[in-house]
C-alpha cells in the first residue's frame, strides 16, 4: 500500500482532514483548502507545518511538499499539523524579499524574472475553484467510472480553464472525438479520442494529443462549454444552502469564484436545474392555520403511508397541523430561519462580530453528529452568547433543530431553501390572475418534467450520478485506512477518529450515515474492501431506477379550445383605475414565526408598515 500522512489543516478554529500520499501534489493542497474554506479563494494565504520539534516550516511548493513527507517518515509520524494565516499586504512583501535576489538591475522569483515596477503596483494572487479544472484531462489510459456524461463534463470544465474551444467529431454513448475548432485555420492538432469500456462502463481515454499550436491559448472568462447543465452541477449546493438563489447571484458566484462569465439565461435554466422536485402547491387567501390544515390534509391524500420528514419555519399552522395529519411525521425546523430567529434576540448595545459568532455557534450545535459532540457545542455557546442565547435554544425542543436528536431521515437537509428557491422560481406567474398564474405554474413543471424525463433516458448506471460521485470520492479518500472485521456486519475502520461500522443496522459511530441516509466514507471503505455490494446499502431514491420512475408521468397539455367558456365580460378582469409613485415595488418573503419586524406608520397612507411617506408605494387617486 501506498504510504501516506494525515494533514490536519487548520484555519481559525475550524479543522479540516486531509489524506495525502507522495504523490500529491501541492496545487492539489491548495484547491482542496480553497475549496473547504472559500472566503480564502480571493486572499492571499501561507501554509506552515510542524513535525517533531521542527516548526513554523512554510510549505509553498512541490518540493516542500517533499520534504514534508520525507520528514514525517523520518520521524515516524503519521499526522501533520498545518496552519492556514491570511497574510496582510505587508507580510506579503516581507515574503517576497527573502525569497528574492538581485540580479543586476532586476531580480528573480522563483527562478522566473520578476518586474521591478511591479512592486509599486502589487496585486493579490487568487486561486479560482475552477484551477484544478486543467488536471481532470491528463493521459491515455485515464479512466472516468461516471461514463460518457462525465467524460464529456470533464472535457469541457478542461477546456474552460485552459481555454480554448474543441469540435466533436463524433459523439455518442460509446465513443467521442474531439479536435481544436481552430484546427482548419491555424493547423493545430490537440486531438482525444475516448470510448466505453463495456467491461465496467467506464469511458477511457484511447489517444490523446496535448499540446496546442493555436495562437492565444489563455483562459477565457467565457467559453461556450460553460452549459447550463455544468451551472447547475457547481451551484447545486449554494441553491441548497442559501435563500432565494436569483440568477443574478449565479453570475456573480461564477465570475467571482470562477473567473467566468456567463449569461442570464444560463444562470437562469442552472438555477432551473439545481435540485428541486415539486410535489404539491396551493393557492389561498391568507396563510393562517386553517388553510395550513387544509394544504396538509390534501397532502395526505397524494402521499404514500410512510413516515415523512417536513423541514419548515415554525408557523403555528405548520405546528399544530403536521402532528395531526401525519402522526408517524417528523418536522425539522429550518436552521435558517432559527438563525434569524436568534439574531432577533440578540439585541442591545452588542457588535455584528458577536452576534455572527453566536448564531455559528448556534449552528455548530444543530450540525454536531453526536450527543457528545452536541454537549461540547452547546455549552461554548451558553458561555459565549449568555443568557439570551440560552433561552432561545432552552425554548426549542431539541429533537425538532438538532442533528443528535433528530429522529427522522432528513437527507442531510437543514434548511427550507429549496422551497424558497421554487416561490424564486415562480415569481413571475404569482403575480398574474390566479387562473392564469396556475396555468403558467403547469406549463413551468410540464416542461421541467419533460426535461428531466429525457435526461434519465441518457443515464447508464444503477445509482444516480451525482450519488456515484460521492462514492467514487469516498473510495478515493478511504482507500489509505486500515479496516478490521468483527463480525459478519460490523467493522472497525482505522481513520482518525478510528469507528466502527455497523452495515446491518447501517450505522456508523461518526453518525453520517444516520444524519444524510447515505454511506459515510467509514462505512463505503468497509464495503469495498470486504467485498461487499455498495448498492445493497443504499436507500431506493438514489437508483436511476426510481429517479426514472419519479418522472415517468407526464402533465398533461390543455389547449384553450377545451378550456370552460366563460363570458366575455368576465375574461379580463381590469385594475382599478389608480396611479402609484414610480420606483419598482419590493418584494418580500413570508417572515416565519419569531422574526420581529419593527413597524411603523407611514403618514401617507396611515398605515403601519416598513416606509415612510417618502418611500410609500400606495396607489393614490
Amino acid at each position: 500500500m501506498e504510504p501516506s500522512i494525515l494533514l490536519l489543516c487548520k484555519y481559525g478554529s475550524f479543522t479540516v482532514v486531509l489524506t495525502v500520499t507522495r504523490n500529491f501534489r501541492f496545487d492539489d493542497l491548495v484547491q482542496s483548502i480553497c475549496k473547504k474554506w472559500q472566503d480564502l479563494v480571493l486572499q492571499r494565504f501561507q501554509l506552515l507545518y510542524a513535525v517533531s520539534d521542527h516548526h513554523n516550516c512554510h510549505l509553498d511548493n512541490d518540493d516542500d511538499f517533499a520534504n514534508m513527507f520525507a520528514l514525517a517518515g523520518a520521524y515516524g509520524v503519521s499526522c501533520v499539523d498545518v496552519g492556514v494565516e491570511v497574510l496582510s499586504s505587508s507580510s506579503v512583501e516581507s515574503r517576497e524579499l527573502e525569497r528574492t535576489f538581485d540580479v543586476g538591475e532586476s531580480s528573480i522569483v522563483h527562478g522566473v524574472e520578476e518586474d521591478p515596477l511591479e512592486k509599486f503596483c502589487p496585486h493579490h494572487e487568487t486561486v479560482r475553484l475552477s484551477s484544478g479544472w486543467a488536471k481532470l484531462i491528463s493521459h491515455v489510459g485515464q479512466e472516468f467510472r461516471g461514463g460518457v456524461d462525465d467524460f464529456r463534463s470533464c472535457l469541457a470544465k478542461f477546456a474552460i480553464e485552459v481555454g480554448f474551444v474543441y469540435t466533436f467529431l463524433k459523439n455518442d454513448k460509446t465513443r467521442v472525438t474531439a479536435v481544436c475548432s481552430k484546427k482548419g485555420e491555424s493547423g493545430c492538432e490537440w486531438f482525444i479520442h475516448a470510448t466505453l469500456n463495456r467491461a465496467n462502463g467506464f469511458f477511457r481515454i484511447r489517444e490523446f494529443v496535448k499540446e496546442h499550436i493555436c495562437v492565444g491559448v489563455f483562459a477565457s472568462s467565457k467559453n461556450p462549454r460553460m452549459s447550463s447543465k455544468l451551472v447547475a452541477q457547481e451551484i447545486r449546493e449554494e441553491v441548497r444552502s442559501k435563500k432565494l438563489y436569483a440568477p443574478i447571484q449565479a453570475v456573480k458566484f461564477f465570475e467571482k469564484y470562477y473567473g467566468s462569465k456567463i449569461s442570464y439565461n444560463h444562470a437562469w435554466l442552472g438555477v432551473e436545474k439545481a435540485g428541486l422536485f415539486p410535489v404539491a402547491f396551493g393557492v389561498v387567501d391568507s396563510e393562517d392555520d386553517e388553510n395550513w390544515l387544509w394544504f396538509l390534509r390534501k397532502l395526505s391524500g397524494i402521499l404514500s403511508p410512510r413516515p415523512i420528514t417536513f423541514i419548515t419555519d415554525r408557523h403555528s399552522g405548520l405546528l399544530k397541523g403536521i402532528p395531526e395529519v401525519f402522526p408517524n411525521g417528523h418536522h425539522a425546523y429550518c436552521l435558517q430561519h432559527l438563525k434569524n430567529n436568534l439574531r432577533d434576540k440578540l439585541t442591545g448595545r452588542l457588535s455584528n462580530g458577536f452576534r455572527e459568532q453566536v448564531i455559528s455557534l448556534f449552528s455548530d450545535c444543530a450540525y454536531a453528529p453526536t450527543l457528545l459532540d452536541f454537549e461540547e457545542a452547546i455549552q461554548e455557546l451558553y458561555t459565549v452568547g449568555g443568557a439570551k442565547a440560552k433561552n432561545f435554544v432552552e425554548s426549542l425542543p431539541r429533537e425538532n433543530w438538532a442533528n443528535a436528536y433528530f429522529q427522522g431521515k432528513r437527507y442531510g437537509e437543514m434548511c427550507s431553501n429549496a422551497a424558497e428557491s421554487f416561490n424564486k422560481w415562480i415569481l413571475e406567474a404569482r403575480h398574474l390572475p390566479i387562473l392564469s398564474a396556475i396555468d403558467k405554474i403547469r406549463i413551468q413543471l410540464m416542461t421541467q418534467r419533460c426535461d428531466r424525463r429525457q435526461k434519465s433516458t441518457k443515464m447508464n448506471g444503477i445509482v444516480c450520478p451525482e450519488m456515484d460521485a460521492r462514492l467514487v470520492e469516498a473510495f478515493s479518500k478511504g482507500k489509505v485506512w486500515t479496516v478490521a472485521q468483527s463480525s459478519e456486519e460490523v467493522f472497525e475502520v482505522f481513520s482518525l477518529p478510528t469507528v466502527v461500522v455497523d452495515l446491518q443496522n447501517q450505522r456508523c459511530t461518526c453518525s453520517r450515515w444516520q444524519i444524510n441516509s447515505f454511506p459515510c466514507m467509514h462505512a463505503i471503505t468497509a464495503i469495498q474492501k470486504f467485498g461487499k455490494q455498495v448498492t445493497n446499502y443504499l436507500d431506493p431514491f438514489y437508483f436511476v431506477d426510481a429517479y426514472r420512475f419519479s418522472y415517468e408521468l407526464s402533465i398533461n397539455p390543455i389547449p384553450t379550445l377545451e378550456a370552460p367558456n366563460v363570458p366575455k365580460e368576465f375574461r379580463i378582469i381590469l385594475p382599478p383605475k389608480t396611479r402609484r409613485p414610480r420606483g419598482r415595488p419590493k418584494i418580500q418573503r413570508i417572515r416565519s414565526r419569531g422574526e420581529k419586524v419593527r413597524q411603523m406608520r407611514c403618514s401617507k397612507c396611515k398605515k403601519l408598515g416598513k416606509h415612510n411617506r417618502k418611500t410609500c408605494k400606495e396607489a393614490v387617486d
